[in-house]
């Protein structure tokens, strides 16, 4: 598992993004908890973090083919210095008293703008640094190092805000993102594959169609795709905004909310460190399963269960991801042509997170309207009939399988002709 850390550039890409992890982690409790106290409004909540989601999907329409011209560490290293200044500002507004909703949906926007320019990047990024034999253990490692910094992040958030408001929580936050843009400054330019150098006369249409034929002529990444859309329309999105508003109201507020992500991290980093390890010979499937206990998180909040037990249904849903990130990484970096990697990327991300910001706004319209309890009901109903759909496609099935798309036990490479 340590053989990638071996390479330089990568065990920069690496300290960057823990650095960013952990601060991303604390902002997503001390963002929730900052529109509530601005506002005391769960609509206002949700469409905060709505338009901060719709402003990523639509402009990941865009990244992807920017991380296909220009070189990605350029890339990554604006939207750090972007974000350093966005939450530099919000946090100096909260610290003063002077805040309004207006402020905190416009940064959270620039915030997610700048977050969308990023992904695409360092997933594309990431074959350039390593060979594909090391793909797999180098994602299991990022995913390992996130969900650790998540966990960390997302408790100490919790009793950030509690303890000194949300204002020095997200300036906490900023300086996470000043510390990864001069250790991707360190770690120098990274020229672009070969043929990308000759994508730069096509339009932006024509290389986002050219993505779009990547992704349809693969079954198991469209479907994936459709699922994720789903999955975050009827769980993520909703959880986001339910979740503070329901621990503000039955629990100890961001101490519990903190608490319950922490969870979700401990699992999603066990979870990693299970599949970069090489001990599940069909780790995707397990995560599949696994997926399937995620409705149990909504069901327990909605009967006001103890926190232990919420935090354990988190870390199973948190496992799942853990152990299905890497591989399904793996498995776009490894069948995906490198110069057109990252505007697939951008579809993966513009696709899967497109439910997030619908879920996200109908959650807090309707937390209003019919009450939290009808609203988690749903959630727990819905996620659990989108999950069965994906244990139940045969493409997605086989992403590891031996011989199939992945074919994780066999090779860590896709071919790149494996088309379902």
């Amino acid at each position: 598992m340590r053989e990638p850390l071996r390479h330089r550039s990568f065990r920069l890409l690496f300290a960057a993004q823990c650095a960013s992890f952990l601060g991303d982690a604390i902002f997503i409790v001390a963002i929730a908890f900052a529109v509530l106290q601005v506002t005391g409004s769960g609509a206002a909540l949700g469409t905060v973090l709505a338009a901060g989601g719709a402003a990523m999907v639509v402009t990941f329409a865009v990244s992807g083919v920017w991380a296909d011209r220009i070189p990605r560490v350029r890339i990554m290293v604006t939207s750090d210095i972007v974000r350093l200044a966005s939450q530099s500002t919000l946090a100096a507004l909260l610290l003063t008293d002077t805040a309004r909703m207006w402020h905190l949906l416009v940064l959270n926007v620039v915030y997610s703008i700048a977050t969308a320019f990023f992904m695409p990047a360092r997933t594309a990024l990431m074959p350039q640094l390593l060979t594909a034999d090391h793909l797999v253990t180098a994602n299991g490692l990022m995913g390992t190092a996130e969900n650790l910094m998540w966990t960390t992040g997302w408790a100490a958030g919790g009793f950030l805000v509690a303890a000194i408001g949300p204002g020095w929580a997200i300036a906490i936050d900023a300086t996470t993102f000043g510390a990864s843009a001069l250790l991707l400054l360190v770690m120098g330019g990274v020229p672009l594959p070969d043929r990308a150098t000759d994508v730069g006369g096509g339009s932006f249409v024509s290389e986002l169609r050219d993505g779009w034929r990547e992704v349809r002529s693969r079954r198991w990444i469209w479907f994936t795709l459709a699922t994720a859309t789903g999955f975050l329309l009827m769980y993520e999105g909703p959880l986001q905004v339910v979740g503070p508003i329901v621990t503000k109201a039955d629990y100890a507020g961001a101490r519990s909310w903190g608490l319950m992500l922490a969870g979700a991290g401990a699992g999603a980093a066990l979870g990693a460190v299970v599949a970069a390890s090489g001990l599940l010979r069909r780790p995707m499937l397990v995560s599949m399963w696994l997926f399937l206990g995620v409705a149990l998180v909504p069901a327990l909040l909605l009967v006001q269960a103890p926190v232990a037990a919420v935090m354990a249904a988190m870390a199973i849903a948190g496992m799942s991801f853990g152990l299905f990130t890497p591989v399904w990484e793996s498995a776009l970096q490894g069948g995906v042509p490198s110069d057109k990697l990252a505007r697939v990327s951008a579809w993966d991300w513009m696709c899967s997170l497109s439910g997030m910001p619908i879920g996200m706004a109908l959650a807090g319209w309707l937390t209003e309207g019919v009450g939290r309890e009808a609203v988690l009901a749903g959630m727990s109903i819905g996620t659990f009939l989108v999950c069965l759909a994906f244990l139940l496609e045969p493409s997605v099935r086989m992403i590891d399988a031996p011989g199939g798309p992945a074919g994780i036990g066999v090779s860590t490479r896709i071919s790149a002709g494996s088309k379902d």
